[in-house]
């Protein structure tokens, strides 16, 4: 007798059926691991049979249908399903909402008039229930633990490959434009003249002994008369900041960041994770040849304010990732006591943003 296992949802049914390899009797047990698979089954709603298979089928089935997902919710092609020769079933975008599933006779062979053994068109519902389908298969652990599904991000330069000229130059020359305004308007704009503080004039002794005591050298009832101190002087401070106090002001800065909350609760730094990297990812189009790395702050909206070279290349190269553009004026200069967390953000030369909390 044969395991059956069954995913369901309201537009999808995926059932597959096989036997365990550890010799147990099947049925046995409500829970045995299914480790060889026999047939499989896709059910389509609205469809009068399902599409049916073997292992071949099922493993082409969840590749294609991860892999189509994958770039329908980015929206950066991938090369992944279109590979005819080696793969039986195939998706491909009619339009929003519409999508083709196409079943081949074999793999083996690639003759160009080889006609497809069944087209089945999708609704976006319909695909993605079948995405929640295969999704469950995977959260199965006792049904096929061999198998595995090679995930991996798509790396900067293929998110980039098909992007047109005139968006990426169009930025640089606006503005270099406004640069070369701003330098014109400045350039008759007259330099203002800066003045010394005048150091106030010092009083007369004279008028300094009539205000001490009266002509004729005695106190006015009631009066305590007190001496003005001689070395009284009044001297402007001086508008120049020297180390110590440049020192100090850092050390003012770095309290006032530290004198935020600290976000603990997991779910929300893994929010703010993912933020992260989407933010980045959309913004970095310029190449590097060694991997920086840097400690980014984030508040609880996603703001950054804030961010440290970890490596010396680092900081040679700040002006070749996003981060100085992302910053959060508004955020940075609003209140200090606001809710942060902070991340280690690795750029790698191969085009990946790595992002882990701090």
């Amino acid at each position: 007798m044969t395991i059956q296992r069954q995913y369901s949802l309201p537009n999808c049914k995926l059932i597959l059926q096989g036997l365990s390899d550890n010799g147990e009797t099947p049925n046995l047990s409500p829970r045995q691991i299914l480790s060889i698979l026999i047939s499989a089954e896709c059910h389509i709603h609205g469809q009068d049979s399902p599409l049916t298979g073997g292992r071949d089928f099922f493993e082409s089935l969840v590749r294609q249908v991860s892999s189509y997902a994958q770039e329908f919710l980015s929206g950066i092609s991938s090369s992944g399903h279109y590979s005819e020769g080696q793969e039986l079933l195939h998706l491909q975008k009619i339009d929003i909402n519409l999508h083709r599933l196409t079943l081949s006779q074999s793999n083996v062979s690639s003759r160009k008039d080889q006609k497809p053994k069944r087209i089945i068109y999708l609704t976006t519902i319909e695909l993605f229930d079948l995405v929640e389908a295969i999704d469950q298969f995977f959260a199965d652990s006792l049904t096929l633990p061999d198998f595995s599904l090679a995930v991996r991000p798509v790396s900067r330069k293929q998110a980039h490959s098909r992007e047109p000229m005139a968006p990426k130059v169009l930025p640089a020359t606006v503005g270099i434009s406004g640069l070369a305004i701003a330098a014109l308007a400045l350039f008759f704009i007259p330099i203002p003249e800066v003045q010394r503080p005048r150091e106030p004039q010092s009083e007369s002794n004279e008028s300094v002994d009539n205000l001490e005591t009266s002509p004729t050298n005695s106190p006015e009832p009631g009066l305590n008369p007190t001496s003005t101190p001689k070395n009284l002087e009044y001297s402007p401070k001086s508008t120049t900041i020297d180390s110590s106090e440049e020192k100090l002001f850092e050390e003012n800065l770095e309290s006032s960041l530290t004198s935020t909350s600290k976000i603990t609760d997991p779910t929300e730094i893994e929010k703010l994770q993912n933020l992260l990297s989407d933010t980045i990812n959309n913004n970095w189009t310029t190449e590097i040849n060694t991997d920086l790395i840097y400690r980014v702050k984030v508040t609880a909206n996603g703001s950054i304010i804030g961010y440290k070279p970890i490596n010396s290349a680092a900081a040679d190269d700040a002006d070749k990732v996003p981060l100085p553009d992302l910053l959060n004026q508004q955020a940075i200069s609003g209140d200090n006591n606001q809710f942060i967390t902070e991340f280690r953000v690795l750029f790698t030369k191969q085009g990946f943003v790595e992002i882990e909390p701090w």
